[in-house]
């Protein structure tokens, strides 16, 4: 069995490489995001794409088709069926991995529609555990130059379903931590660039993002959180107004969702979007640390309440919540569409500093976005 494993997109061309939007300040912190200076000089409608970019297919880096012994029908997780995710690439159920095994930084850039700050990325050989791989790629950046350093792709057909998983390993020491991880949504119509548009509701027919990242905390011991925006997202305000009312929702709110910096950490999403367009019905977010279960949440519960723009379940225990306790009587509103032509088809990891002075560095391994369960590396 081969142990190639360079990243590649199972079923559609890679599109057109393109400018990035950023977003703003530390979730769930109650200051506004501000929108990231466009290198290429685009609008924030993203209507004018980076110059020089061009069409790119997959470098054929995929694997070869190891199976691992199991059936595609099996119901196990796809890190189980493919040991050391070799021949992952080549399940239906996969929509795009990332091995970084590319032997070149230009090699990796050519699969994704945009490469930002290509300088603050390298290919390292640490990798995380189990993993057979080669490589992982680091993401420097600094509040005091470059603020992003990111890679994003589009997937024109769309989702309406996807468990997405990564490894992450984040330096250790006094970094503030900004918008740095993993963020995967959609547009109506699909973009080739990103515009996160940081501030404003999504209206449930244009746009919706999730992201795990570090939100609480203090440099060192910082949790994660989501940083979601949907429709039904809240305010931070208590009377929202103006485009700066509405940043990334946190929904865990747990101290033992910690980030853990200094050693790579095994996390998986999964979002499926509402089956009717009227209603939450059907909506699933789940999030996995290291195969354990952080959260769960379907149209039917766990029952909590708001704060502001934070979430709390009976197992929220951040003081973000347990200051201010109230009464378990509300189910998260997952609705993230009023239209089934909203679907998932974007994947974004990055790397956002805007503190003056600070330089972080991330590394990312072995990614999946997938149509069923993926799992940690077996």
């Amino acid at each position: 069995m081969s142990t190639s494993r360079s990243g590649g997109w199972h079923s559609f061309p890679a599109l057109v490489l393109a400018v990035l939007v950023g977003c703003g300040s530390s979730a769930g912190s109650g200051s506004p995001d501000t929108q990231s200076p466009d290198a290429a000089g685009a609008g924030a409608d993203g209507s004018s794409p980076m110059p020089g970019s061009s069409e790119a297919g997959p470098d054929g880096g995929v694997a070869d088709g190891g199976r691992g012994g199991a059936e595609a029908g099996s119901g196990a997780t796809l890190s189980a069926m493919y040991p050391g995710d070799v021949g992952i690439g080549n399940d239906p159920r996969v929509v795009w991995w990332e091995g970084f095994d590319e032997g070149s930084l230009s090699a990796f850039a050519a699969r994704y529609d945009q490469v930002d700050n290509q300088a603050g990325m390298a290919l390292l050989a640490d990798i995380p555990p189990k993993s057979i791989g080669t490589k992982s790629l680091s993401l420097t950046t600094s509040g005091s130059g470059a603020n992003a350093t990111d890679f994003y792709k589009s997937f024109s057909a769309g989702y309406d379903e996807w468990f997405v998983r990564w490894y992450a390993k984040y330096q250790t020491g006094s970094v503030t931590w900004h918008h740095t991880g993993v963020w995967f949504g959609g547009y109506d119509p699909a973009l080739r660039w990103p515009d996160p548009q940081a501030g404003l509701k999504p209206s449930g027919n244009d746009r919706i993002s999730y992201a795990i990242e570090p939100v609480f905390g203090t440099p060192g011991a910082m949790r994660f959180d989501t940083y979601d925006y949907w429709m039904n997202m809240h305010s931070w305000m208590a009377m929202p107004s103006g485009s700066t009312a509405y940043y990334g929702n946190a929904v865990v709110n747990q101290n033992a969702f910690l980030v853990d910096e200094g050693t790579w950490v095994c996390l998986e999403m999964h979002v499926k979007l509402n089956t009717d367009p009227s209603s939450d019905k059907g909506s699933v977010l789940e999030i996995w640390k290291n195969d354990a279960p952080v959260v769960s949440y379907t149209d039917s519960g766990p029952d909590g309440y708001w704060i502001r723009d934070k979430f709390c379940t009976p197992a929220a225990d951040g003081t973000e919540c347990t200051a201010y306790p109230a009464a378990f009587n509300t189910v998260l509103d997952l609705q993230a569409r009023t239209t089934t032509s909203l679907k998932l088809n974007y994947f974004w990891p990055q790397n956002y500093i805007t503190t003056a002075g600070v330089t972080g560095t991330v590394q990312f391994g072995d990614m999946v976005v997938a149509t069923t369960r993926v799992g940690c590396i077996q």
